[in-house]
């Protein structure tokens, strides 16, 4: 059964019901396979939450297994910033690339930009956003 760490992006494209995420989504929902996120993207996430919000906001998390950032992820994630650079890959991201490196589960995003260079560390998988 595969594991999926979802990243910032795809979480947000499942609130916003973004079609690209659902079939994973819907897959995870029915138990078929799991899916989890870094605490990481959860600070991303509650950053840009608009009042009224809160509860679909939990409710997202809840229905996820939380990964959370601990010394391990943080070791490996300021490595995976000196391996790719810094200017190249943000904190946040290398923190959801080390928990998916460290956990071996597979990454979920449809942010190419950030995560292609790193298929040669963590296993990645591209949505497209239709």
């Amino acid at each position: 059964m595969p594991v999926w760490i979802l990243d910032s992006v795809a979480l947000i494209d499942w609130y916003c019901g973004r079609r690209g995420v659902a079939p994973y989504l819907e897959r995870i929902l029915s138990g078929e396979e799991r899916g989890s996120f870094s605490t990481m993207s959860e600070v991303e996430l509650w950053q840009g939450l608009r009042p009224g919000e809160e509860e679909r906001h939990e409710a997202i998390f809840s229905l996820l297994e939380r990964i959370p950032v601990d010394g391990a992820i943080a070791r490996r994630a300021g490595q995976l910033r000196r391996q790719f650079g810094l200017e190249r890959l943000s904190l946040p991201d290398a923190v959801i690339a080390a928990s998916a490196a460290l956990t071996g589960y597979r990454l979920l995003t449809r942010n190419t930009g950030d995560f292609a260079a790193l298929r040669s560390v963590i296993a990645v998988e591209f949505y497209a956003n239709s």
